[in-house]
């Protein structure tokens, strides 16, 4: 439903086709066209002629009246949003892991596709990873309508989209890898964000942080970092580095997830370290509450400047459970005016991918079906 609106009666259509097309994208069942006049405060049959050019356009589909052996006359006709219109790409390039998503314009996940590898300084290697893991998921769904595509990455991006560096994998900059993303897979547009920033988002759209008006998403684990809701709304800055506390060295989250894994001999990777603690062993659990108390500065930090309801913990530490939580909250009932819920995410591992999911999934409603953005 893209194209430049026009005037008089065109727009008016547009216009009549906005508000049917919305009614049927938010809506959670099908419905009959007396429903949705009602809902829309339009004529029958003015809803009768949109839903026919919409049915043309192929953004929505009908179905055929039910049978019902007890009611005499003619069943009306549903309609509904057709979500299988398109596709959507969310790709979480992280640092060791490579999440790609492929959803219906609903949100929902159709295909997912993931792999790890192990030198994440080696552009080379994460870019064949990329590679394999998006032609996978696409090979999977076989679609010529690829909407939109966005890409999570551990780099600071600013509100141009254009990403502006990156500590962690400073090498992928150099290398051109985004360059490589843009131009190698078959979607209308390509987004760039920061990761956890999508993973916020993902919390907001679909998880803990639903209806949450102050709030702190926290990524901890492997990397560190945080994303921060004022006012129902995740807040980037003027240049896309709200959160960024990490870059200050006192704060030690930088420093935090060496010293957890120093801590161990033989090494142990940072997943199993957390799930041990989960399973009560002194040893991780001691060292868990150690990492906790090491961040929790950074952390306070955070809430004393926004005054947050929750903080909800995703990453690796989020395996350890109450392991993580009970530390973290008792450090944080010391630094703060006021100690927030802190709970872990109800998204798992998937939740940057979700995240850029989400953001793809708001272009369409904006830019491609030219709905009002989500409140």
């Amino acid at each position: 439903m893209s194209g430049n609106i026009g005037s008089g009666g065109a727009s008016l259509r547009s216009m009549n086709s906005r508000e049917i097309l919305g009614a049927l994208h938010a809506a959670d069942h099908a419905q009959t066209v007396a429903e949705l006049a009602e809902a829309v405060g339009l004529t029958r049959p003015t809803v009768d002629a949109v839903l026919a050019e919409l049915l043309t356009m192929g953004w929505v589909e009908d179905f055929a009246p039910e049978p019902s052996p007890n009611r005499v006359g003619r069943r009306a006709r549903r309609f509904r949003f057709n979500a299988a219109a398109g596709l959507l790409m969310g790709i979480d390039v992280g640092p060791h892991t490579v999440t790609c998503l492929i959803a219906d314009l609903s949100g929902a996940v159709v295909h997912s596709e993931e792999e790890k590898y192990d030198d994440h300084g080696d552009a080379e290697t994460a870019w064949n990873t990329i590679r394999a893991v998006v032609d996978r998921a696409l090979e999977a769904v076989r679609t010529e309508r690829l909407l939109a595509t966005t890409v999570g990455v551990p780099a600071v991006v600013g509100p141009d989209g254009v990403i502006a560096y990156s500590v962690v994998v400073p090498g992928w900059l150099r290398s051109g890898i985004p360059s490589l993303i843009t131009t190698s897979f078959p979607s209308d547009i390509t987004y760039f964000d920061n990761d956890v920033k999508l993973a916020t988002l993902a919390e907001a759209e679909w998880g803990r942080l639903a209806g949450v008006e102050h709030a702190i998403f926290l990524l901890a684990g492997r990397q560190i970092g945080a994303g921060i809701v004022v006012n129902g709304q995740l807040t980037r800055g003027a240049n896309g580095a709200a959160g960024e506390i990490g870059g200050l060295q006192h704060v030690g989250w930088g420093a935090a997830p060496i010293a957890l894994l120093d801590a161990f001999e033989p090494a142990l990777d940072i997943e199993q370290i957390f799930t041990l603690a989960a399973e009560g062993d002194p040893v991780a659990s001691g060292a868990v509450a150690v990492f906790a108390r090491d961040i929790a500065e950074g952390v306070a930090a955070l809430a004393l400047t926004i005054d947050p309801e929750v903080v909800v913990v995703a990453g690796e530490a989020a395996l350890a459970g109450d392991a993580f939580l009970v530390p973290l909250r008792r450090a944080l009932s010391v630094l703060c005016l006021s100690t927030p819920r802190i709970e872990v995410t109800s998204l798992g591992t998937r939740a940057v991918a979700l995240g850029a999911v989400a953001r793809s999934l708001n272009h369409v409603r904006v830019a491609v079906l030219e709905l009002p953005p989500p409140a």
